[in-house]
């Protein structure tokens, strides 16, 4: 303790500043800011609880009652806009005016300004348009915690930021903070100005700090780091003592709930103010399909399925995507209110109809279902007499699923047809395959599928909601699961998953927890229903007479058992026939996980990771759980390979938060492929698991897209680029393969890199839109030319438009800011010039201007109505001011900035005298290094020391453990690590 008491000292005479809310909350050792992720989340919730009342009556909880899997769905969208915004941090660190930094306040207004034209460009593509949103309200929060609006008014929202006129920001040359040289005190109330909207000193992002300061803010910022680096590695809690000190030491700590109040109030403002939110702009139908707020209704499942011959094997793709689909939801609050299966062929005679209440009855009779020949060898069926005969016994408001591969036989009844689904408010999907075209139609001497029959499909689902979707036996299952799994969610949720050789002859438990309303159990490998039996945990066997379970055996040689409402114990699933098996195990549940990992920046943010992660490097893996109740724990995070064993176990961190639970942990990468597994207890006390279903496939190579994600002018080429990094042990040949889903990638779509380990490369491509009003695509894989096995993908989306926004570029300077001229005394004598081009069209300038306000000068031409360039602008200074940004906005707030650096990146030394504010001493500087130096020294004799003590510890803790048994009580899960230590309050493992 000692140790630690030197370092707080430490510590608390070497900290730096830091300022704005975090992105996540990983960043507060002691969970105890708020963040943006919390801004979004309230904020969120609480305009879609205004927008239910207003609009459907009632609260956010009164809507979802009935429907908890609408509910979750709308959580998640509300889980992506949160991500998307705490994204941004990372994404745009380099970007003052998204931050409010740099006293680019009316930058920032502007930009918030043309979010809504963003937003409408997207409203075709939803997760495109999430991600616009989300760039858009970190600047609105932002707002409150790096300018001094709360220093003014308080947790008020500012109504006209990024709608009206803005109020009056500081000039770039007005001193607006005192600089406080007491590093005993806090750093409140030293904003100086009032009535002007500034954001103070923000170094690194667009401007400087004043020369005569910059030496001790790099010192401090330097030693601070390596400083808390060190003592968080020695002793995990330090982390918390990190954030106490920043909170003391940044300027408007103390005002932080304010800052947190107002910004929740203006996220929700943007999304739904009055007269100005974004639903006024995207109206209230797409403000509903982004936010998912939507509740089930009582509807038939109704499928029309052609069974004539050349359906064979799509007939069975069907049966097996089907059984999946109903013991999923039979059962479940999701499951439909009744059935209704049409099977056609032709003739007519041939045509049946069913109607079912009971979910097992429809899965019985689709199991029956078998191809069969007609008299007729044309291709053509009558499909709409099979849609007529569903349509009949279906519910109002019901979705008609149609399957066939061949042409409608009586596309005469096509106006039949749609008079009678829209009488009933009936959707008709259909699907379409490919089996009775070519190779069949060619086999039987029948023709090819005829435009205008499918015409007939396509007009059916423009006049009745529907869609048309042309797949193939492969891939129908995976339309069904968009096509059905919307209007019918399984919301499924996989409690483990595993492989059983021959050899494994024991029992094997299943974990069941309390929230469960159906369990659904899978083998894969089995011969007959019989080969696999249940026990509950009293020892009585599952006999399948209750009629609230069944089991049975799919023509794909899977055995599946359903179960409602099973006790929360331990089950256990017996073998009868001993075969090599797959087993999942999935459940409907009122427990439900969104999940993302986390790569770590340099920033030491964390940040979604895009791609696969690399090989032995940390990530974290953030759980938000809901459901959980106020008593549910996570305990364990896991990480398991493709069979079910586990690799390795982490002690989860839990956070309460308002709208869910953050389990969390951070790991190291695997060499193999992994699953991650949660542990806990569910709010009575019972062991639960979920398992994630997505697989994660460690690379080692690391692909990175450089790229503009600003939108493509139709006609003209956008370079994008990507940096691709051997991370590897041994040298490798790697092939990057570039594709896109218009065709508007110019040039070679292969290249190929061989990289010596730790070495990288980059490279570029051109796209070229030739549509306009599109959002495309475009793909950017890596692989191993050795094997050719996919390393990396990553997709990006770009949106067309056909209005060219403006676009500066530098084209010429001329100067040099050297080390000489970087200097009060000098830095006015040495002169330099720049010409910079300004291209747009269609869109009218509203303004030119710098980042540094009179210290250089501008000539243009008069912009004033001018819609079309190109112009330039001549820009002239001198070495005072060696870097700056010109930025262009035009009328509708887009903006283009271009960038000029004259000294390399350096900056201008003060070599004057600087008077201090009251209190501070000439000699502070001197004082300040003396003290830098002490800590540095202290900080070599605790790490020798702790050193030391640390390698006692380990060897106390190692004897201590070998001494005990750790038990083994759940299946194949050897923890591969004896001790978890906690860093920025989540756990990690040391291996």
């Amino acid at each position: 303790m000692n140790y630690i008491n030197i370092i707080i000292i430490t510590i608390s005479i070497c900290i730096g500043l830091t300022s704005g809310f975090f992105a996540r909350t990983f960043r507060d050792g002691n969970w105890r800011t708020k963040t943006h992720l919390d801004i979004t989340g309230t904020g969120t919730f609480r305009a879609i609880n205004k927008y239910i009342n207003a609009n459907k009556g009632g609260s956010l909880d009164d809507f979802f009652r009935d429907d908890k899997n609408g509910e979750h769905t709308m959580m998640t969208k509300v889980f992506a806009l949160r991500n998307a915004v705490a994204d941004t941090q990372e994404n745009k660190k380099d970007t003052a005016y998204i931050h409010c930094h740099a006293d680019q306040i009316f930058l920032a207004h502007n930009f918030v300004k043309s979010c809504k034209q963003k937003l409408i460009a997207r409203k075709d593509d939803i997760d495109e348009f999430i991600k616009q949103l989300g760039e858009c309200l970190y600047t609105i929060q932002s707002f409150y915690s790096n300018t001094n609006w709360v220093e003014m008014y308080g947790g008020v929202a500012y109504d006209d930021f990024g709608i009206n006129d803005l109020m009056e920001v500081a000039a770039l040359e007005e001193d607006t903070c005192l600089d406080n040289a007491d590093y005993n005190s806090e750093c409140k109330d030293n904003i100086i100005v009032n009535g002007k909207l500034t954001s103070g000193y923000h170094q690194g992002r667009g401007n400087t700090k004043p020369a005569s300061r910059q030496l001790v803010h790099q010192l401090v910022n330097v030693v601070t780091e390596v400083l808390m680096m060190t003592a968080e590695n020695l002793w995990p809690d330090v982390a918390s003592i990190r954030t106490q000190l920043l909170l003391t030491w940044s300027p408007h700590s103390d005002l932080h709930n304010q800052a947190y109040i107002a910004a929740v109030q203006a996220t929700e403002n943007f999304l739904i103010a009055n007269g100005t939110g974004v639903i006024y702009t995207i109206g209230p139908k797409l403000f509903e399909d982004v936010f998912h707020v939507k509740r089930r209704k009582d509807m038939t499942l109704a499928m029309a399925i052609d069974y004539t011959a050349s359906m064979t094997d799509d007939i069975d793709a069907v049966k097996t995507k089907v059984i999946e689909l109903l013991t999923n939801t039979v059962g479940s609050p999701n499951e439909p209110a009744d059935y209704v299966l049409s099977l056609f062929h032709d003739p007519e005679s041939w045509n049946f109809a069913y109607k079912y209440v009971d979910g097992y009855e429809m899965i019985n009779k689709v199991q029956t279902i078998e191809a069969e020949s007609g008299d007729n060898t044309d291709c053509d069926e009558l499909a709409a007499a099979g849609m007529l005969a569903a349509i009949q016994l279906m519910r109002d408001d019901s979705p008609l699923y149609v399957f066939t591969d061949a042409d409608a036989k009586d596309a005469d009844r096509l106006q039949e047809v749609i008079n009678a689904a829209k009488a009933k408010n009936i959707s008709v999907t259909s699907l379409l395959t490919s089996q009775c075209t070519r190779r069949k139609r060619s086999a039987l001497g029948r023709p090819e599928r005829s435009a205008s029959s499918l015409s007939f499909f396509q007009q059916i689902a423009e006049a009745t909601g529907g869609s048309v979707y042309e797949t193939d036996k492969e891939n129908i299952g995976n339309v069904l699961d968009t096509v059905i799994g919307e209007t019918f969610p399984s919301s499924e949720i996989i409690i483990d998953s595993f492989n059983l050789s021959s050899a494994e002859t024991a029992d094997q438990n299943i974990t069941v927890d309390s929230t469960i309303t159906v369990l659904k159990i899978s083998v894969t490998g089995s011969s007959a229903e019989t080969d696999v039996d249940i026990y509950y945990a009293n020892g009585t066997l599952e006999t399948y007479t209750s009629g609230k379970s069944t089991r049975i055996y799919t023509s794909s040689g899977e055995t599946i058992i359903s179960i409602q409402h099973p006790p929360g114990s331990i089950m256990k699933l017996r073998r009868n026939v001993i075969n090599d098996w797959k087993v999942n195990i999935t459940a409907q549940s009122s427990i439900k996980i969104d999940s993302e990992l986390l790569e770590h920046t340099d920033t030491s943010e964390m940040v979604s990771l895009k791609g696969s992660p690399i090989m032995d490097s940390n990530y974290t893996v953030a759980l938000s759980v809901y459901g959980f109740g106020s008593n549910g724990t996570c305990h364990t995070i896991a990480l398991t390979d493709s069979t079910g064993n586990v690799i390795s176990s982490h002690e989860a961190s839990q956070l309460q938060r308002d709208f869910d639970t953050l389990c969390a942990a951070t790991f190291r990468t695997p060499y193999a492929e992994f699953r991650v597994k949660l542990y806990g207890n569910d709010d009575s006390g019972r062991p639960f698991t979920r398992k994630l279903s997505e697989l994660y496939k460690p690379a080692s190579v690391e692909l990175i897209i450089t790229a503009s994600t600003d939108d493509v002018i139709i006609g003209k080429e956008r370079l994008i680029g990507y940096e691709v990094k051997n991370c590897g042990t041994v040298t490798e040949t790697y092939q990057v393969s570039i594709s896109d889903d218009h065709s508007f990638v110019h040039g070679s779509t292969t290249v190929g890199y061989t990289l010596l380990s730790g070495d990288g490369a980059n490279g570029t491509f051109a796209v070229k839109p030739t549509t306009p009003s599109v959002i495309f695509s475009y793909t950017i894989d890596v692989s191993m030319v050795s094997n050719g096995d996919v390393q990396q993908s990553i997709t990006r989306k770009l949106v067309v438009t056909d209005v060219e926004r403006p676009d500066c570029t530098v084209v010429h300077t001329d100067g040099l800011c050297g080390i000489s001229s970087l200097n009060t005394a000098n830095c006015s004598l040495y002169p330099w010039t720049a010409l910079a081009e300004v291209t747009f069209s269609g869109t009218l300038l509203d303004s030119i201007s710098s980042t540094v306000g009179m210290s250089v000068k501008l000539s243009h031409v008069n912009i004033t109505g001018l819609s079309t360039g190109p112009i330039t602008v001549n820009i002239s200074g001198d070495c005072c001011t060696p870097s700056l940004h010109v930025n262009v906005i035009d009328v509708d707030g887009f903006i283009s900035q271009c960038g000029l650096s004259f000294g390399d990146g350096q900056s201008v030394q003060s070599v004057e005298v600087v008077s201090e504010p009251s209190g501070s001493s000439g000699n502070d500087i001197y004082t300040i290094i003396i003290i830098m130096t002490v800590c540095v020294t202290v900080v070599i004799l605790v790490v020798i020391s702790a050193f030391v003590l640390r390698m006692h510890q380990i060897k106390s803790k190692d004897e201590l453990y070998s001494s005990k048994a750790v038990p083994d009580n759940i299946r194949k899960e050897k923890f591969n690590a004896e001790m978890i230590y906690k860093k920025q309050g989540l756990s990690i493992i040391e291996q």
